[in-house]
């Protein structure tokens, strides 16, 4: 079994070297090409068919949403990260993005000069996302798919749901959560892990989409049935 063959799309010359020389220090994932701007990276998916895409959100030209979905039309299955930056816009964007279908996303360094901290972020964050994402990783269980689990009635009352995701957090959370009834009597806690910035707004923009009222958490919550507060979150 070869190398995870990975594209890099991304309109900075600075940031498509500093992932392609960090990405090539890991021998399991070989850099297959990469794009400066959607429109090359479209031509270049059909012509190195790549295991999986790093794309950068903001872009010149067609952007980093606009090619996801020209992606997604046509290369369904195709592993995308999206890499935005720590900002409003930034996080907002990601946000969109997984809705529209991105798998998973990674930050840039919150100071864009610091070329250490974008080494480090690759090594600590985008090579772990590559690796779980890619099809080598085939035996993961698909959460959308009937399980053969077995449901023991609990010995006490239920007091708290807890909820954890990791990779494909956020659109895993955007099914189950909306699924969950105006009248859920119990308190939800969800841990995602996220930048402090990106869980307020998805802790938003489910709230949007669900019955249960949902929040970011803060600390000190006091829950009611009676009231119906809201669910920590």
């Amino acid at each position: 079994m070869g190398p995870i063959r990975v594209l890099i799309v991304d309109d900075s010359v600075v940031i498509r070297k500093i992932l392609t020389e960090e990405l090539s220090v890991d021998s399991a994932i070989v850099v297959a090409g990469s794009a400066s701007s959607g429109q090359i990276a479209l031509a270049k998916i059909a012509q190195l068919n790549p295991d999986i895409v790093t794309l950068d959100i903001e872009m010149p030209g067609m952007t980093g949403l606009q090619t996801l979905t020209q992606i997604r039309r046509s290369y369904p299955n195709l592993p995308v990260i999206m890499f935005s930056t720590l900002t409003e816009r930034g996080a907002s964007a990601t946000l969109e993005a997984l809705s529209l279908g991105a798998s998973d996303y990674a930050t840039k360094p919150s100071n864009a000069g610091s070329l250490a901290g974008a080494r480090i972020a690759v090594r600590q964050d985008l090579i772990h996302k590559i690796k779980s994402l890619t099809s080598r990783a085939a035996e993961v269980m698909d959460w959308r798919k009937p399980s053969t689990m077995i449901c023991r009635q609990p010995q006490a009352p239920i007091e708290v749901v807890a909820i954890g995701t990791s990779t494909g957090g956020p659109n895993a959370l955007a099914e189950v959560l909306p699924q969950l009834p105006a009248d859920f009597s119990v308190p939800v806690l969800v841990v995602q892990h996220m930048p402090p910035l990106f869980t307020r707004l998805l802790a938003e923009r489910l709230n949007a989409h669900s019955r249960v009222t949902i929040r970011e958490a803060e600390g000190g919550e006091i829950h009611s049935s009676r009231t119906g507060l809201a669910r920590p979150w």
